[in-house]
């Protein structure tokens, strides 16, 4: 019994891009929002590598104005994901932050659910607020955003005055007692100094992406840490520039 030749094998369609090019789709991932953006700049880079007269893939293709309506999503995505990379600098503060948050929702008004300044997800509103104003130079402030930023207050403290320092003051002829009372307006007019504030974080990635990998940097030994102790453990590696070999001789002396 003799076989009929068997025709030759056709290249399957998920294949045939492969023929002209070496890109792959990329996936959506639940963590990682920026997946969204790869996904959407892939598929146009795919695209022009696509044959749109191909019955196997036609069906499942997005239309030209669907084609249109992600251009112009991929557009707002490149400026979303400019302001992530930037988000991920080392000196920057919650100002910057505030500063490009708010460049987006001028781009996209909806944004402000989330990137607002009094969004739902926000912790402690009234002190990021309020150290977006001490940043930006103004030090009007809403008295909730004083008693947020209380712990980083410093004021310079007024020498007390006494009773004879007070009764001295009242003896003195007039050009004393307006020199005396233009003191205690200047006294008076100090503004509160903020200190620190610059050194605050605008996320947690830092710190999320340290206690990720905590398991890995320390192995199972990190099990028979108390919480307090690893905690402290990781603190001091993160601050590590701040202190030195030398630092912890003088401290446990």
């Amino acid at each position: 019994m003799v076989l009929a030749p068997r025709p030759a094998l056709a290249t399957p369609p998920s294949r045939q891009p492969r023929l002209k090019t070496s890109l792959r789709p990329v996936i959506r991932l639940d963590t990682r929002w920026s997946s969204t953006f790869s996904m959407v700049h892939r598929y146009f880079k795919l695209l022009e590598h696509l044959d749109s007269t191909d019955d196997a893939i036609v069906d499942v293709l997005p239309a030209p104005p669907c084609n249109k309506r992600l251009l112009s999503l991929l557009k707002d995505l490149k400026k979303v994901l400019s302001v992530s990379k930037a988000l991920q600098g080392a000196s920057v503060t919650l100002l910057d932050a505030r500063v490009w948050f708010d460049g987006l929702i001028a781009v996209k008004p909806h944004y402000a659910r989330f990137l607002g300044p009094r969004a739902d997800i926000l912790h402690s509103p009234h002190f990021e607020s309020g150290c977006v104003r001490v940043l930006g130079g103004s030090h009007r402030l809403t008295r909730t955003e004083k008693v947020a930023l209380q712990p980083f207050c410093c004021v310079e403290e007024e020498p007390p005055h006494t009773t004879e320092g007070a009764s001295s003051a009242d003896s003195e002829d007039e050009g004393s007692f307006v020199e005396y009372l233009q003191k205690r307006r200047r006294l008076a007019a100090v503004e509160p100094r903020y200190d620190l504030l610059s050194c605050i974080p605008p996320t947690s990635n830092l710190v999320e992406r340290f206690f990720t990998v905590a398991r890995t940097t320390y192995g199972q030994e990190r099990h028979s840490l108390q919480s307090i102790t690893l905690e402290l453990v990781l603190f001091l590696r993160q601050n590590g520039k701040y202190w030195t070999a030398q630092t912890v001789d003088e401290a446990t002396r």
